[in-house]
């Protein structure tokens, strides 16, 4: 009995972010690009909000792990977030609240992911849940994020060590433990706790025992195939990235993002992203898509223009002229990313 009431709650939360105008965003999303529309008559129903660019971490193949001042770095105050739901929320199911950065690391997370759910969006979190206390744990558990995905790439401390430099496998590990004790304590039975478990050579061998530990943990254990150097690889060709890059890949290519042989990534035919999906950074700036780190290849800013006149200005039209081979009149940073044959999906 108590899983059909936990599968009741899940639908009934799920129900709590569903309009007949959301419905409208989702079926055009899937149409709109069938189509090959460049002028959208709706808005995403789910983006990428950064919640701040700054992390505690020193992940080596990430632009904010290395030290990468290309991009402005700071934190989303909450006026902006708000600023986001007010502009765009009326069309959102769900937000992401992360990108380059640790969200926990900013102190209105809570507030953003209660903010969220009183306007009917749902909140997916990626954290390396190094800096988890009690009070976040139950902050954000009764703001009933819908996700909290935890990095933390590696089955042993030592493995885990190699690329989540700065971390602490142990106190990752006794706070998943927290997050999974305060949702039975809270009765939280929407919340998902996801290990996000990305797959290197470093650490493929160990995708049996993590599989494992998260059986013990009681949470779901989630593999991500490897990827180069992220702040790179839409500006550069996949040949390139995997001559630099190649070391960290697992030999296993079911874990891995590129054709070895080919020396290119694994690909659809072609990118969706500018149909049903975009990413603000924490200043306001709106890009693309996650991919994107430097602010400066944005299509403008939520503090200049309404994000709809966004959606449907110059540069994104221009996009998906690129995309769907219309000869557009202007470079953006999709025509980078189409002529590198980067990993669209």
């Amino acid at each position: 009995m108590s899983s059909l009431r936990e599968r009741w709650v899940i639908l009934r939360e799920e129900l709590h972010f569903l309009t007949p105008r959301k419905v409208y965003n989702v079926a055009m999303e899937w149409l709109a690009p069938k189509l090959k529309l460049t002028r959208l008559p709706y808005a995403p129903t789910k983006i990428t909000v950064e919640s701040g660019n700054v992390c505690n971490l020193r992940c080596p193949l990430c632009p904010t792990g290395q030290g990468d001042t290309t991009a402005t770095k700071g934190m989303m105050p909450y006026e902006t977030f708000e600023k986001v739901l007010d502009q765009a929320g009326k069309d959102l199911i769900t937000v992401r609240l992360y990108n380059w950065g640790e969200p926990l690391l900013n102190k209105d997370i809570v507030r953003m992911c209660e903010l969220a759910y009183k306007r009917k969006v749902s909140v997916k979190l990626s954290s390396h849940l190094n800096n988890l206390t009690p009070e976040l744990a139950e902050g954000l558990l009764k703001a009933k994020v819908k996700k909290i995905y935890i990095s933390a790439d590696g089955a042993t401390p030592e493995s885990y060590a190699v690329y989540r430099r700065g971390g602490d496998f142990e106190r990752v590990m006794d706070n998943i433990r927290l997050l999974v004790a305060k949702k039975k304590e809270l009765g939280n039975t929407f919340t998902r706790v996801i290990w996000l478990f990305h797959v290197f050579s470093h650490n493929e061998h160990e995708v049996p025992i993590a599989r494992e530990q998260a059986e013990k943990l009681g949470i779901k254990l989630q593999l991500n195939v490897a990827r180069t150097d992220m702040g790179r690889e839409i500006f550069e060709t996949a040949g390139t990235a995997l001559e630099r890059d190649g070391h960290w890949l697992p030999v296993n290519d079911e874990f891995c993002a590129y054709d070895r042989e080919e020396k290119s990534a694994q690909r659809e035919e072609m990118c969706h992203l500018p149909w049903q999906d975009t990413a603000i950074n924490w200043d306001g700036n709106v890009l693309a898509c996650c991919s994107v780190y430097d602010e400066n290849h944005n299509y403008g800013n939520i503090h200049d223009k309404d994000f709809r006149e966004i959606w449907n200005g110059e540069m994104y039209v221009e996009a998906r002229r690129e995309i769907v081979g219309r000869s557009p009149t202007k470079d953006t940073i999709c025509k980078t990313c189409k002529k590198n044959g980067y990993l669209f999906t």
